[in-house]
């Protein structure tokens, strides 16, 4: 059986108990009771809502996301601590397409106050890229009683109400936003609740998604609504990915109106994604409205209360916008490297590779896993290769999902003279893979395993990347023949090929 933890009522009663402050109009009978208040964090380079968490005792960082229908641990936790997976008839659906459900058996488990003891998880098994978080809590975890998401003030609270099921529950603001659930939701096991909302006056259906970074609207709700993929105000600005392999289209837009409950934004600019009907709803509104929103999930109600606390609703949609300025200037690390990457690459900004070496030399000094990753990549183009190792041998303990990383140590290995124990490294960090997805067909070529056209044959084997696999490919074989031959580094990184890497 697969333990789904759960938050223990007794325990959290055990600790401090606050009764929110009912306004007077709420009959004295209602006791609103906080059960316990989780901080949250902006984590990795998507800054995504997290909390924090433990495995078998270690710190985990772990995605706080209402639109993930259970509990999981993601590769990135379950390698970081070795544990095995055994894979599972069952498959999960995302953005991306379907995923491998396997299971790992865990010692001990814990999501902010929730504990649970020895059992079994579930895991993801495809994700698009390595995730950066090792744990999704999802909404059976953080919708079994009321919850309080408040962004802005970066706090998740839990209230056990008593007596309320006529109360006004928004005890912040009389006049908050009421919105009912759409459908019956209240079965054996709590969902996300769908509700009714308006994009240029028609009615779509929506929930609330803290695990998405931007609120967006289905490519197929987008056109029956009319808004055409090739409009003039529709423009495409790259993909992403999720549970899936595949890559998921994007494109921005704005819109006349955004109504949600009471509350309407004009010339609301919102994505477009292209889910092939994998979500089952018409829009996941992300954490560019919580910024700007403070939402209390009323499960014994069946109402969503939400409040507008102030700035840009769907943000301000710049290179770099001003909440991530601010978490850098404040310390976190993780936006220090988005800042880092932002000025390196001169995406909507002028290029700076001082100011990029700057933010990037921050955010390592931190120990952040990616930008000593990075330093160590340059270090390798650099030609100081003991240098090198000494930056990504790190970094690859703390990320052992990060494949690249490890054809990276090789080549590092390989300048060094190292060959034979650059082999066991890469070797290792594969064997940890229960598949054999890119980019594990170049390993096997370093290793010796295939040849340079089996390589090649293997890039093109994937129609919607067989481009751009075929060019990392290429410049990967480049790389190990210039390592061999004791010759320059190639002028043409392999990453340049590698759109969602640094």
């Amino acid at each position: 059986m697969t333990m789904r933890p759960t938050i223990p009522l007794a325990l959290l009663l055990a600790g401090s108990l606050a009764s929110a402050p009912l306004l007077a109009a709420d009959k004295p009978a209602c006791q609103y009771v906080q059960m316990a208040k989780v901080p949250l964090h902006y984590t990795g380079l998507s800054l995504g809502i997290t909390m924090d968490g433990t495995i078998n005792g270690t710190p985990a960082v772990m995605l706080a996301d209402t639109g993930f229908s259970d509990t999981y641990l993601t590769r990135t936790g379950t390698e970081k601590r070795g544990l095995k997976l055994y894979p599972t008839p069952d498959r999960i659906e995302g953005v991306g397409g379907e995923s491998t459900v396997y299971t790992a058996r865990v010692d001990g488990f814990a999501a902010g106050p929730a504990k649970s003891s020895k059992g079994w998880l579930k895991v993801v098994g495809d994700t698009g890229s390595p995730p950066w978080f090792e744990a999704a809590v999802g909404a059976p975890f953080l919708l079994q009683t009321d919850m309080e998401l408040s962004v802005p003030e970066k706090e998740i609270r839990f209230y056990k109400p008593i007596g309320c099921e006529n109360a006004w529950l928004a005890y912040w603001d009389r006049n908050a936003v009421v919105i009912p659930f759409e459908r019956n939701v209240m079965g054996s096991r709590p969902v996300n609740p769908p509700f009714t909302i308006e994009i240029n006056g028609q009615k779509l259906e929506a929930i609330i998604d803290s695990g998405a970074d931007r609120t967006a609207i289905d490519s197929r709700a987008a056109q029956r609504i009319g808004i055409r993929l090739d409009g003039l105000d529709v423009h495409r600005y790259g993909s992403s990915v999720g549970v899936g392999e595949r890559q998921i289209d994007r494109w921005s837009t704005k819109v006349a109106s955004f109504k949600i409950g009471d509350e309407t934004i004009r010339d609301a600019e919102i994505d477009i994604m292209d889910t092939r009907g994998r979500v089952p709803v018409d829009v996941l509104i992300g954490d560019d409205f919580l910024r700007s929103h403070r939402v209390l999930f009323a499960m014994g109600q069946k109402k969503i209360y939400l409040s507008y606390t102030g700035g840009d609703v769907f943000g301000k949609r710049e290179p770099i916008e001003p909440w991530v300025r601010k978490e850098a200037d404040e310390g976190n690390p993780d936006a220090q490297m988005v800042l880092a990457l932002t000025y390196r690459s001169g995406k909507g900004v002028p290029k700076d590779p001082q100011l990029a070496a700057a933010w990037l030399a921050k955010a390592a000094a931190q120990g952040h896993p990616q930008a000593t990753l990075l330093e160590g990549r340059e270090l390798v183009q650099a030609g100081r290769y003991l240098d090198a190792i000494a930056r990504i041998r790190p970094a690859l303990e703390k990320l052992p999902a990060e494949r690249y990383g490890a054809l990276w140590l090789y080549l590092a290995r390989l300048r060094t003279g190292e060959r034979e124990n650059g082999a066991r490294e890469l070797q290792t960090t594969f064997a940890r893979s229960e598949d054999h997805a890119w980019p594990a067909p170049i390993a096997d070529y370093y290793l010796g395993r295939i040849d340079a056209q089996a390589l090649l044959a293997a890039a093109g084997k994937n129609e919607e990347r067989a481009k751009a696999q075929a060019c990392q490919a290429t410049r990967w074989i480049a790389a190990m023949e210039a390592a061999l031959a004791g010759g320059p580094e190639p002028a043409a990184a392999p990453e340049a090929c590698e759109p969602n890497k640094p």
